[in-house]
């Protein structure tokens, strides 16, 4: 299961005399990330109006933010099996699907405690996102652009988180916070459809070149398919656990940013719901592009002959470093510095997730288990997920401030990148 190292010269110059639909596809997995963001945002941006409304407070809204991450951390193991038994069209429609039945239900709600419902809902509908997305890249990107892919696939992470709150805060701003539900509801039925209608695997679509779907196959590791129980080589994979464990400290703080930072805005730098949707924009498009160009940077240097595993490392670790900027945010009396800052944090968090998933296809590409090890990284990594909104919730609620969450995020930061560090070693056994 070990990835394999290739001639990085080898592909180079097909890669710029052949048609680029593995790219059209790279861009809509990206919107479909985006999409999925803006589905979790939603709540995120109506949560000061709700904690009004709803006569409730930051630690019992802290667990209801979380709550999506329950069904999702539960069922991703399961999904990503799934993935790799349906295929990637299949599992995104119907997960799209979900997402838009789960926020129209959320637009009905009259309490806190009725939210849970829809929020476990799209939880159970979002679990086979990630495996879906990393299988579909493992499909239809040779490994010697998989940094660059990885990158643009989860640069929707930071472009939903982006755009979610300035679009979604004007909405609930002007016409209510149900009206944010209701658009995301649309926003997801209207992506299924184009999926359904669009997506094929390499191996069905008529409109993939023989000189594309060549230079596919020249830079992927051969398939050897492990049977009916991929359990077992995932947990006796060490650089599944390594990748697992880091990950479990990157989606603490990932969650925490999208969950609170909107609220931590109004909070503690008292801005308005509008204002903080427009200054939370701000670090997730820096996320956006640092990820886009990292990716890119390290494929430029597997291809000029750097390890595949030194360029990930490098990434991984370095993403984490960044993230200790956060640091910045808690202590600054400053709300523009507590903005750059959030801004570097963020970019090294997204930039260290997209390297995340391409170390993933490098490992898990030869068995055939690139959706099964997505859905085991990102199943029990998840957990991190899961206690990020409510750990935070609660010390702000303790302390009447975010500065003490955002220290101890910071430490996660720093325990990942030493994990990091010190455990992963793809291909070098």
């Amino acid at each position: 299961m070990s990835a394999i190292e290739h001639d990085p010269t080898a592909t180079t110059d097909l890669t710029s005399r052949v048609p680029r639909r593995r790219w059209l596809v790279t861009g809509l997995v990206l919107v479909i990330t985006t999409v999925a963001f803006i589905d979790r945002v939603n709540l995120s941006v109506a949560a000061p109006v709700l904690i009004r409304e709803f006569g409730t407070n930051t630690a019992v809204m802290g667990l209801l933010l979380s709550s999506f991450s329950w069904t999702y951390t539960l069922l991703n193991l399961p999904a990503g099996r799934l993935v790799d038994r349906v295929g990637p069209r299949v599992a995104y429609t119907g997960a799209l699907l979900v997402w838009s039945v789960a926020s129209l239900a959320g637009a009905g709600v009259s309490s806190a405690g009725a939210m849970f419902g829809p929020r476990l809902l799209l939880g159970v509908g979002e679990a086979p996102f990630i495996p879906a997305a990393v299988r579909t890249l493992s499909d239809w990107l040779p490994r010697s652009e998989r940094g660059l892919a990885s990158g643009v696939f989860i640069s929707g992470v930071a472009l939903g988180s982006a755009v979610g709150p300035p679009i979604l805060g004007a909405v609930v701003s002007a016409a209510g916070w149900r009206a944010g539900f209701l658009v995301t509801a649309a926003l997801s039925l209207v992506v299924a459809v184009v999926w359904f209608l669009w997506y094929r695997s390499p191996g069905t679509d008529p409109r993939l070149s023989a000189a594309e779907r060549a230079l596919i196959e020249a830079d992927q590791e051969p398939v050897e398919r492990v049977g009916a129980a991929p359990w077992r080589v995932l947990v006796r994979h060490r650089d599944v656990w390594a990748l697992t464990a880091g990950y479990f400290c990157l989606l603490y703080i990932l969650y925490t940013f999208v969950s609170w930072v909107p609220g931590y805005l109004v909070a503690d730098r008292h801005m308005t719901l509008l204002g903080s949707g427009f200054a939370t924009a701000v670090p997730w498009l820096c996320a956006v592009v640092v990820t886009i160009v990292g990716g890119k940077l390290v494929d430029l240097a597997v291809r000029r002959g750097l390890r595949v595993v030194t360029a990930r490392k490098v990434v991984l670790v370095g993403g984490m470093v960044a993230a200790l900027a956060i640091l910045g945010t808690a202590l600054t009396g400053s709300s523009v510095v507590a903005i750059v800052c959030l801004s570097v944090s963020t970019s090294g968090i997204s930039l260290a997730n997209g390297a995340c998933w391409a170390a993933t296809q490098d490992v898990a590409r030869r068995s055939g288990l690139t959706g099964s090890a997505a859905g085991f990284v990102n199943g029990i990594a998840n957990v991190g997920g899961l206690l990020g909104p409510i750990v935070t919730g609660y010390l702000a609620y303790a302390t009447y401030s975010f500065v003490v969450p955002l220290v101890v995020a910071a430490g996660l930061a720093l325990v990942g990148a030493l994990v990091w560090l010190g455990a992963l070693r793809a291909g070098e056994h």
